[in-house]
């Protein structure tokens, strides 16, 4: 945001004193750091110089404007990105975008979707999302599907699930500090996707995986994951806290996510845990899994969720 300068005059007097304006000016205490939900091109609240706002306002404007500039502040404080994230009422592919909303602070709008079955028995429907909302949205995005994400602040929908990790992820300061972290962040959001396509296969119908043939897919699927899937991110991770470094990134919500889900699978169906031979992966599930700023995602409805539609062999 371009810095503002005050004119008010106020009394019409400028503050006047024998020594130099720059003594009295006292050192700042040290800002917070900047919240997470703030981006890198931020209003006021969000970056350095709010004191030195205030007092440049005090010496150059006179005290109302300097009352003006930190009412200023005060309002913009309180600024938060706002967002409408829509899906089907289950965990899917939001449970990603909803853990990042809730790890920044960021306020948002959770609006689901109901699959409902047809009366005749024969297929699917959800009128509300088809008939009611996906027309208007569509106007908006041709491309639009479920998920989609509206940033409110300025207007703009996007669907398909990775780029709306993407786009939180740099709205929310979720894409690594660096190049090299925020490569890290796509990289294992991608990986991540590769898993979960493959999980779709057997856990719905659609490719043929029928109720009668899911336990043996299943059997399958969670041998074949240890090698193809499980000691990639095993390597990736490395002895790092999170994927991309320090601090968590989008890919680690996606990835958590998917391992939460196969551990549900396997306590279920009676499987061994896939994270049994993975030391490192097994921290990382725990580690996310206990971060205070995740709690309030645990604690709600979302976090209880099905993690797939009605018609899946697994929910």
């Amino acid at each position: 945001m371009n810095e503002q300068r005050a004119t008010e005059q106020g009394s019409g007097r400028r503050l006047v004193n024998e020594r130099p304006a720059a003594a009295l000016v006292r050192p700042a205490a040290p800002l917070r750091p900047r919240p997470s939900y703030c981006p890198k091109v931020s209003p006021v609240c969000c970056v350095p110089g709010l004191i030195s706002m205030a007092v440049r306002a005090l010496l150059v404007g006179g005290a109302s404007a300097a009352a003006a500039a930190t009412l200023m502040i005060l309002q913009s404080r309180k600024k938060k990105p706002s967002f409408t994230l829509g899906y089907w009422d289950i965990r899917g592919l939001a449970a990603p975008a909803r853990m990042m909303l809730v790890y920044a602070g960021a306020e948002f709008e959770d609006k689901m979707f109901e699959l409902k079955q047809k009366e005749e028995g024969n297929g699917w429907d959800a009128e509300e999302w088809f008939d009611e909302c996906r027309p208007a949205l569509r106007q908006k995005n041709a491309f639009i599907n479920l998920p989609y994400l509206i940033d409110e602040g300025t207007g703009l929908v996007v669907t398909q699930s990775t780029a709306i990790y993407q786009y939180l992820g740099r709205k929310l300061e979720l894409m690594g500090s660096s190049e090299a972290e925020e490569a890290a962040a796509e990289q294992t959001l991608a990986q991540a996707f590769d898993l979960r396509n493959e999980l779709v296969r057997i856990v719905y119908p659609f490719s043929g995986t029928t109720p009668e043939k899911f336990p043996g897919a299943l059997t399958k699927h969670m041998k074949s994951i240890s090698s193809s899937h499980y000691d990639k991110f095993s390597r990736f991770l490395g002895d790092k806290p999170f994927f991309a470094g320090q601090s968590p990134t989008a890919g680690d919500f996606h990835v958590w996510e998917m391992l939460d889900q196969h551990e549900l699978m396997a306590t279920q169906f009676g499987k061994s845990s896939p994270l049994e031979e993975y030391p490192a992966l097994r921290a990382f599930h725990k580690r996310m899994r206990q971060l205070p700023r995740l709690a309030p995602y645990f604690e709600s409805e979302a976090a209880r969720l099905p993690c797939n539609n009605r018609m899946a062999n697994f929910k």
